[in-house]
């Protein structure tokens, strides 16, 4: 999804207009609208012109239309307020999960920091294990992008868009494990199991450095990820209820067909019988279009969840943790105060930046 650019000012500028010309749905509810709108602009005009009489008697009562309005906003409302709130569900499931996955993955390398083990095996079950959590996430999403479409043909040319992600170095995944994934079904499952197998036969290598009851901690955010992702596939394969979708749409149909003729007789002009009979399906037939795609928050749409964007920094941060075990644990300067508490107000109000301040100007006196 990409975001739009708010300003403190107004918000219809000119980029976000470009990006509202995108909406696929805008062009659903113009091309619905714009027949609504003419239809009630000719018979203003033939009612004005050549049968005065006929098309004043239609509809006498304008309570029926009133009535008719009201049910198609209170279900539209209930519609679009039920897509919101699984959108905003999505959302934090797809935020959650790459969180999960970071956290236990950080755990697990952080308990092999004083390893006595070899250190190729070591450096071995780490480059694994980032693999494994890039390429569990990346499956998460495809599973949540195809939904309650299980038999989704992975060889075929319709692959999910998750598919297509960026992964750290797959390739180096033995092929022979590659190929039993791609013809499985449970394909997050089956990689999830890998990660616990991973960690099992490394906690028999003597490749952690800690106590037992300390690794069911790293392994419950690697369990909470897939919680999210099981709570997210509710999301994604329960659909909105089909009575409610149906009603909806027989009221949203005999709303288009009634309001030509009301809003001509509204006004004495065939152009504002014409305005107004396009504001009101276009507004309906928009919002009703954007609740469709918010339902969908994994689908790939213009307002979906930017699932894309999770993956790569997912991968960011996993290639950051391979990176920074390379160094040495942090440790304190030799000047540094070691009786720091609250009343010392001097060395607890300077900011990061006034750090690094002192740090660039400490850095060139010493040069």
């Amino acid at each position: 999804m990409e975001s739009l650019h708010y300003s403190e000012v107004v918000c219809p500028t000119p980029h976000n207009v470009c990006k509202l010309l995108r909406q696929p749905k805008l062009w659903l509810a113009l091309s619905v609208s714009l027949p609504c709108a003419l239809l009630a602009g000719a018979l203003k005009y033939l009612q004005k012109n050549h049968d005065m009489l006929r098309m004043g008697g239609v509809i006498n009562d304008k309570e029926a239309f009133q009535t008719l309005t009201f049910f198609v906003l209170f279900v539209a409302s209930f519609r679009i307020e039920a897509a919101y709130i699984k959108f905003w569900e999505g959302c934090n499931h797809a935020y959650n999960i790459g969180g999960d996955i970071f956290d236990g993955c950080a755990e697990i390398l952080a308990f092999t920091r004083m390893s006595k083990a070899a250190p190729v095996d070591v450096q071995d079950f780490q480059q694994n294990l980032i693999r494994l959590c890039s390429l569990l996430n990346a499956l998460i999403f495809a599973e949540l992008e195809v939904g309650a479409d299980h038999e989704l043909d992975v060889t075929a040319d319709a692959v999910p868009t998750a598919y297509t992600f960026e992964l750290l170095d797959v390739g180096a995944i033995d092929a022979n494990s590659m190929d039993k994934l791609m013809f499985t079904e449970n394909k997050v499952e089956m990689t999830f199991q890998w990660i616990n197998h991973l960690i099992f036969e490394a906690w028999h290598k003597d490749i952690f450095s800690i106590p037992a009851p300390m690794l069911p901690r790293a392994l419950a955010d690697l369990g909470s990820a897939l919680n999210h992702f099981h709570e997210a596939q509710k999301l994604t394969e329960v659909p909105f209820p089909f009575p409610y979708m149906l009603a909806l749409q027989l009221m949203l149909v005999a709303h288009w067909c009634i309001t030509p003729i009301v809003t001509a007789e509204w006004t004495e002009y065939a152009s504002w019988a014409a305005a107004f009979s396009f504001g009101s399906t276009f507004s309906l037939w928009f919002f009703v279009g954007i609740a469709l795609d918010l339902d969908m928050p994994f689908s790939f749409t213009k307002n979906s969840v930017d699932v894309r964007y999770l993956q790569r920094m997912l991968n960011r941060r996993l290639t950051g943790l391979a990176y920074e075990f390379q160094f040495a644990t942090p440790g304190l300067s030799e000047d540094a105060n070691m009786s720091l508490s609250r009343t010392d107000t001097g060395s607890v109000k300077d900011g990061l930046a006034e750090a690094m301040v002192k740090r660039k100007s400490s850095n060139g006196s010493s040069v």
